[in-house]
């Protein structure tokens, strides 16, 4: 057995403290030194206890305790320190005995160590009876603190031994522990040593786990630390709170519950202004703690699951989703908030439904923070926030399109799906003006962090955002959008997208912004980028700015001998802009009413600066920032009306600076994308703004002896044509130039021949130059031509045709016998090719190309007799080809037997041709007849889907400006049936788009335009080639008969045309007048079959249509009161009164059909907007009646005709509710005229051709011929 250690002695034999006799400090500070020496040299458990009896006593003796010498305080709570190292586990002294040692040590440490000016306490305590001087100051350094290292020995003793403890079971330990968390509070300071630091922390973290229960002046301690210093988390005091409350989690789980649960109860139920305020300040610091302390409060957090339930607390449940939506975002990186409080996680999602707005709002705010910092959660987040896209509250939608606009690059890039953000480019068609805006701005924010990678190419970043500009544009030009919409939207594409460069050398980066921009977007896109630059109809004068600018000037603010003729003019641009551009148009008329009368020349100038089209884009840019910065100072209230006139109405997407940076991107473009859209840029311009090519003649002449690249021939010849038309005296005239434009009208490509040869037709001596052209190219024909070489003289042909009438006619007679002889009338190497499948026009069989052309030719030949006194003659023979074409089904003759694509294109421009001829006043009564109206129509039904949206497509374009004969306004109804939705919505919007194009028409006028073509729709509905009728003479009781009348299917389907119609035209006040002349119907018969019958139940039809559609729509349909003439060259009278009223008074829908239909008219002919943003990656879409994949093709505008006469046909003023339709000779005998390819009819096409083609053509004929006729003796009496 080892011998046993023998125990250390305290080696102090003389008295701690001299009895009956005065001694000095420094004796006595001598003596507490060497034994403090001798106690801290002693190990525990090693050391006899019993030897230190002698000095225990002395120890606690109030001559040490309140000596007025700091050393011996300092030493002495230094040796009891020790005293209770030595005898631990148990204490040498009794409970006070000890309350008072560690009441001594406390004292000792706040008062030496703490800073007299140190910051405010937590709570209040009473002042120490140490004077003021006695404490160390803020400038003094702590080690520099007299008996600093004795301190220090105390604090490490007190930590390291853990004998603070024992103060947990002392009398009045709560008010020691209350004691030492607020005065270690107070000790906390930043010179302080870390490891000082640390061991404070111990000292209050053995407190907390060894107290039973925590004194409610610790809790207020701490959380006062919380309140006082979370913004300054730098506060030694506050950082020493942090680390003891995350080493004591588990313990402070409950005491923060309890804090929290209290003030839940005492204010959480039915809260009053002050309640909340109390309440929202809790919630506040618990995501103070949460920050820095989230262990502590998973007791806590639940609590505001509870909240959540409150049903009848609306404040609270909006604070308490705010808080926890907070929370979930704090520390980032850190724990999923969905595993760590999965059942509170849960319940606030669902707070995304909540019935109350407020509490919606308050969960859409913070989710953003969430997205940022927690990617683990990102999805599930993501598709909860998708539906408050929809949300019915306006500043929900606001919210969570700022939440979209508020995301950092990175994070919308990586961690939010497209499908997100297309959702988001939604809302740019909210009917709220705020969630547009904040949509738009979203938008263009992320397309602004994002242009960099986009113009380099990231195949990631151009997936997830390149589409923007697309959606906005989209937004911008759909049929729906108010003028309100288009202005916000377009000032936010064109300030964020698109700015303005502040800098002028800045134009080729500006330029190709554009470029970039444009690679991105689809067809419709496309054309609306134009029309956001201004050019789109401004060669026809829809540009009211430019005169409204010098209206301005000259009107002076009604205060110069010009004032009095510029008010009337004034006053009327005005109003077109007001009504054109603003959403509020009333105000809007107020405001540039005021802007007129300011009379500030200068304002008027840079205005005028603005709009001028000749303005270069550094010009611009002064002159806009000039006018808004003087328009801010001196006329404020008027700024939101100017801004969006200046942004609306300046050159600020294209202007004449664009012309340099757009010629050579087409010279050395890095893509066959970006000069595709140089040029398309390039020949804008030339079309729509001339006079931008003012100042370029010399680089326009540059362009074209270009010998390699042949599409910067092509733009050059078509911007030399367009400055020439505008500017003769500009046109060049060295025998270079003309000598180059000769021959690549000869030797070009097709479209550089067309701008050339129209160049040659607007230079000088114009004449000469086309004569020589047109022996070139006869004598050229003569030797015999074909393929591209044809192509290209056939083109130069056409537009001689077009652009120098005069000399064409000349020679018009060999050119049409060539024309005739040897294009059209030729057999088509094409005829072993079947089917209506579409194919590019440039990879056509050269001769069906030709054919194409040839039909151009011919058509702009014929609109040279527009003001000829025999035109309707000489036009006989073009008209007569073009019919031909539409009644072969695409072919000239049955000889010529051309193949299925080259019929499609056939049909597609003998349609085209019948409608440019149609532009002419003269022509349109010809071309409007019920034969040819009905082939042309039948184009609408054509069985290739590019013939039918091409047709549209042109047929938009002709009735907007509504200067053909009404009838044509039914044309767009015929696309009811087609089965690709892209066709229908375009149908709709340009339906939609008739009643605007009527505004300045007469009453009467808008009434034969919008109503009226409701009977011819009708009535060529009981013509129409898929629908079969019941003719006369069957047994006419026999129930077979009676479906031939009424058949479901034909009623169904003849109701989708009816519903349609109805759907963009009728309203409340036109209910009355369409129901009256649908009724109508039945007092009339039809000129063209002796089969009324059919017409009869389609009157009864629309009738129960109009009435459903009132019904849904809580409309009245009241009794028209005025007088309805039916047009009469397609009905004529009853012939008897008692005849009239026995129709009348029959029924011609069974009881069974009036009983399907009751449904009919009561939805919404809905379609998928024309405009939809896809995927890049999504496939292209197979089209209907198409065996190969073929992508639209972009359409290049066809020129009109330069004779479009104004049209309006005004009807008779009647005032009585009569039907009338005064008789006039036959127009035809035929049953039977053929209208359309399409619909249902498409299966039975070729059948058709087989069987039936040689009697449709015959009867064809025959009405023809019948017409002629009829023409010849009553064409004065034919009227609209």
């Amino acid at each position: 057995m080892a011998p046993r250690t023998s125990l250390a002695k305290l080696d102090f034999k003389e008295p701690l403290l001299q009895q009956g006799k005065r001694e000095t400090s420094d004796a006595l500070l001598k003596r507490l030194k060497t034994l403090r020496q001798k106690l801290a040299a002693l190990e525990q458990d090693m050391t006899d206890t019993k030897s230190l009896d002698p000095i225990r006593k002395p120890l606690i003796q109030q001559t040490l305790l309140h000596h007025k010498d700091r050393g011996v305080k300092a030493y002495t709570a230094c040796c009891l320190a020790d005293l209770l190292r030595l005898y631990a586990p148990d204490a040498p002294y009794s409970d006070v005995q000890l309350r008072d040692i560690f009441q001594f040590f406390l004292t000792q440490l706040q008062v030496n160590l703490r800073p007299s000016t140190s910051a405010p306490q937590a709570r209040p305590h009473a002042k120490s009876k140490t004077t003021e001087a006695s404490q160390t100051t803020l400038t003094q350094r702590i080690t520099d603190i007299p008996y600093y290292t004795d301190y220090y020995y105390l604090i490490e003793s007190l930590a390291t031994i853990k004998s603070i403890v024992l103060i947990c079971d002392v009398p009045g330990s709560d008010d020691l522990m209350d004691g030492y968390f607020n005065e270690f509070m107070q000790i906390a300071r930043p010179d302080m040593n870390k490891t000082l630091m640390r061991y404070m922390r111990d000292i209050l973290v053995a407190i907390i786990e060894e107290a039973s229960s925590l004194p409610a002046g610790v809790m207020d301690c701490i959380i006062g630390q919380f309140e006082m210093y979370a913004s300054k988390p730098e506060t030694p005091s506050f950082q020493l709170t942090v680390d003891v409350c995350n080493e004591v989690a588990d313990k402070l789980k409950r005491p923060f519950y309890a804090h929290f649960s209290e003030i839940q109860l005492a204010h959480g139920r039915d809260p009053s202004p002050n309640d909340l305020k109390i309440l929202s300040q809790s919630h506040d610091l618990l995501l103070t703690i949460n920050r820095f302390c989230p262990d502590t409060l998973l007791n806590t957090v639940p609590l505001l699951e509870e909240n959540l339930k409150a049903a009848d607390e609306i404040p609270l449940r909006q604070l308490s989703t705010r808080t926890l939506g907070h929370l979930f975002a704090q520390r980032a990186g850190a724990d999923d908030p969905a595993k760590r409080y999965p059942s509170t996680w849960r319940a606030w999602l669902l707070k995304k439904t909540d019935k109350a707005v407020q509490v919606r709002l308050s969960w859409v705010e913070t989710t953003l923070q969430i997205l940022i910092a927690h990617p683990e959660v990102r999805r599930e987040l993501e598709d909860a926030m998708v539906g408050r896209f929809e949300d019915p509250d306006e500043k929900v939608r606001v919210a969570i399109c700022k939440v979209i606009g508020s995301l950092d690059y990175e994070t919308a890039l990586h961690h939010v799906r497209a499908k997100t953000l297309q959702l988001a480019g939604g809302r740019m068609l909210d009917k709220k003006p705020a969630v547009r805006a904040e949509a738009a701005g979203a938008l263009a924010k992320l397309y602004e962090l994002a242009y960099s990678e986009i113009e380099a190419n990231n195949s990631e970043v151009v997936n997830q955002f390149a589409w923007i500009p697309q959606a906005m544009i989209a937004a911008l030009f759909r049929g729906e959008a108010t003028n309100e919409m288009r202005v916000q939207i377009s000032t936010i594409f064109k300030t964020s997208i698109i700015p303005l460069p502040q800098d002028a050398e800045q134009e080729q980066a500006w330029v190709d912004r554009l470029l970039l921009i444009s690679l991105h977007l689809d067809d419709d896109g496309m054309m609306g980028l134009k029309r956001m630059t201004n050019l789109v109809g401004y060669a026809q004068g829809n540009w009211p700015f430019s005169a409204f600018a010098g209206l301005l000037e000259s009107y002076g603010g009604g205060e110069n001998k010009q004032s009095e003729q510029s008010k009337s003019p004034l006053n009327f641009c005005i109003n077109i802009i007001a009504r054109t551009v603003y959403g509020e148009p009333e105000k809007a008329k107020k405001d540039l009413l005021s802007f007129a009368d300011i009379n500030e020349p200068r304002l008027y100038k840079l205005y005028k600066t603005c709009v001028d089209i000749t303005s270069s884009l550094p010009a611009i840019v002064k002159a806009r920032n000039e006018f808004l910065r003087r328009v801010h100072q001196s006329h404020e209230d008027l700024l939101p009306t100017l801004t969006a006139l200046v942004d609306m109405s300046a050159w600020n997407v294209l202007n004449h600076s664009s012309i340099p940076p757009l010629i050579r991107r087409l010279q050395r473009a890095e893509s066959e994308s970006i000069a595709s859209a140089a040029a398309q840029f390039l020949g804008l311009m030339a079309k729509e703004g001339p006079p931008m090519y003012k100042s370029h003649v010399q680089e326009l002449v540059a362009a074209v002896t270009d010998k390699k690249n042949g599409r910067l021939v092509e733009i050059g010849f078509q911007g030399l044509a367009a400055v020439c038309k505008v500017y003769p005296e500009l046109a060049p005239s060295d025998n270079r130039t003309i000598e180059r434009a000769t021959n690549v009208a000869q030797e070009g490509t097709p479209r550089q021949a067309k701008f050339a040869t129209r160049f040659l037709a607007r230079s000088k001596d114009a004449a000469t130059h086309c004569s020589k052209l047109i022996d070139a190219i006869l004598k050229t024909m003569a030797n015999g031509v074909d393929g591209e070489k044809q192509l290209t003289l056939l083109t130069a042909l056409s537009e001689l045709a077009r652009s120098a009438p005069k000399t064409f006619e000349r020679k018009s007679t060999e050119i049409i016998k060539y024309v005739m002889n040897e294009v059209l009338l030729k057999t088509s190497p094409s005829q072993e090719v079947d089917g209506d499948e579409w194919v590019p026009l440039e990879t056509l069989e050269p001769l069906d190309h030709a054919k194409t052309i040839a039909l151009r030719v011919c058509t702009y030949w014929s609109l040279a007799f527009a003001r000829d006194e025999d035109a309707t003659a000489l036009i006989r023979p073009t008209l007569t080809l073009l019919t031909a074409v539409l009644s072969n089904d695409g072919m000239v003759n049955e000889n010529t037997r051309e193949g299925g694509p080259a019929r499609c294109h056939m049909r597609l421009r003998a349609s085209i041709c019948l409608l440019k001829l149609a532009h002419v006043k003269t022509f349109d009564k010809i071309v409007s007849q019920q034969t040819t109206f009905e082939l042309v129509g039948g184009t609408v039904q054509d069985p290739c889907y590019m013939v039918r949206h091409l047709w549209l497509k042109k047929l938009q374009a002709a009735l907007l400006p509504q200067r053909l004969l009404p009838r044509w306004n039914l044309m767009p109804a015929l696309a009811a049936m087609d089965p690709d939705q892209d066709n229908v919505a375009l149908a709709k919007k340009i339906l939609s788009a008739i009643p605007a194009s009527c505004t300045r028409l007469s009453s009467a006028e808008r009434i034969e335009r919008i109503e009226m073509p409701f009977a011819r729709l009708l009535h060529l509905l009981t013509h129409h080639p898929d629908f079969e009728w019941h003719e006369p003479g069957g047994n006419e009781e026999d129930e077979e008969s009676k479906k031939g009348i009424t058949s479901m299917q034909n009623l169904k389907d003849i109701a989708r045309f009816i519903e349609l119609y109805l759907d963009c035209l009728a309203h409340r006040d036109n209910v009355g007048l369409l129901f009256a002349i649908a009724g109508h119907l039945k007092a009339v018969r039809d000129r063209f079959s002796d089969n009324n019958k059919p017409l009869y139940s389609l009157s009864e039809l629309a009738q129960i249509i109009i009435r459903n559609r009132a019904e849904k729509h809580g409309w009245s349909v009241p009794v028209y009161p005025g007088k309805i003439s039916m047009p009469r060259d397609i009905f004529h009278n009853a012939e008897t009164p008692e005849e009239r009223t026995k129709v009348l008074r029959t029924q011609y829908l069974s009881e069974e059909v009036r009983g399907w239909a009751r449904g009919l008219g009561k939805r919404a002919v809905t379609v998928p907007s024309v405009r939809r943003t896809t995927e890049n990656n999504s496939p292209p879409r197979k089209r209907i009646r198409s065996s190969t994949k073929s992508s639209r093709k972009k359409r290049r505008q066809s020129e009109t005709s330069d004779e479009e006469d104004s049209d309006v046909s005004s009807s008779e003023s009647e005032v009585e509710s009569e039907i009338e339709v005064e008789d006039e000779p036959e127009q035809g005998g035929e049953e039977e005229a053929v209208l359309g390819r399409g619909g249902k009819r498409g299966a039975k096409t070729k059948a058709n051709r087989a069987v039936g083609k040689k009697a449709r053509r015959e009867k064809a004929e025959k009405k023809k011929k019948d017409e002629e006729m009829d023409m010849e003796e009553g064409e004065s009496e034919a009227s609209e």
